[in-house]
């Protein structure tokens, strides 16, 4: 079975759109700990990723020191490069790409699988691209939104395979809107049959709900002051397992939070393929 390692896993939406046996993980967050805990209790953590070395490729650091892996995958902060952000790019502190670079470095694995906001395109992936290159790797890039795969939100993400062949190539890999057209489609037999209170959204909601193979939890909830959005339904909308992030002793604002800063498998699984895969 193909070994991985994840870097800035949160609750490994990108390792779930991979697959494999996920060896070891870096992850600080307390919330998204408790979450892997859960899924992964075999999965190392090995923590702060900042720990591991001075960010000059090629020194002895400890990465070498970790179990071998077939693919690395990292959804690194996007904070820097983020258009709802401040926009510092390689300036800002949380640019934490350089050590996900000396991961690769000296680990060496068979392909790696990156993860950001579409912003990172016109700050900061120049960098990336040039150290891919710089170690002989080639890269393969691009953006595909989450309602590509069906979602009923876009949350269009940048997607990257990158292999170490030493022709060091890079590619922007565009494709057909048409795919989205194909993926709105109806409600399948025995799906969506609670749905006609969606009104104006049912379409949607009917075709996430065949896709995930789940129907829609309740979307909101009464509290005190205000209705507020459950951690239920943005985990299913998120096209996560039921209870993948709910129901593990966390507060609705850290779900919501994992939830608000996390992968969505299918959207994830979309891109590798159109991207050419890992195996």
């Amino acid at each position: 079975m193909m070994r991985v390692g994840s870097l800035f896993t949160g609750y490994g939406g990108l390792d779930l759109a991979v697959g494999g046996d996920l060896i070891w993980c870096s992850e600080v967050n307390a919330s998204a700990c408790t979450i892997l805990q859960a899924h992964f209790p075999k999965t190392i953590n090995i923590g702060d990723v900042t720990q591991y070395g001075d960010c000059t490729c090629g020194d002895v650091i400890p990465w070498d020191h970790l179990p071998q892996v077939d693919v690395i995958t990292a959804g690194y902060p996007c904070q820097p490069f983020s258009e709802s952000g401040n926009r510092k790019g390689t300036s800002d502190e949380r640019n934490l790409w350089p050590y996900v670079r000396d991961a690769i470095c000296s680990i060496q694995p068979a392909r790696v699988v990156l993860e950001n906001v579409r912003g990172h395109l016109s700050l900061g992936f120049d960098v990336v691209l040039a150290d891919l290159a710089r170690m002989g790797w080639s890269a393969r890039w691009g953006v595909v939104r989450a309602s590509d795969a069906g979602a009923p939100h876009d949350r269009p993400r940048l997607f990257v395979i990158a292999n170490p062949d030493g022709a060091t190539r890079t590619q922007q890999v565009k494709w057909s809107q048409a795919y989205d057209a194909t993926s709105r489609r109806n409600d399948a037999p025995g799906r969506c049959v609670h749905a006609s209170h969606w009104g104006e959204y049912r379409e949607a909601v009917c075709r996430w709900t065949h896709v995930v193979g789940r129907e829609a939890p309740e979307p909101t909830r009464n509290g005190r002051s205000s209705t507020r959005i459950t951690p239920a339904f943005v985990e299913w909308m998120m096209g996560l397992p039921e209870g993948w992030v709910t129901g593990h002793g966390l507060t609705a604002s850290q779900e919501l939070k994992m939830l608000g800063n996390g992968v969505v498998p299918q959207q994830a699984a979309l891109a590798l393929h159109l991207l050419g895969g890992v195996a």
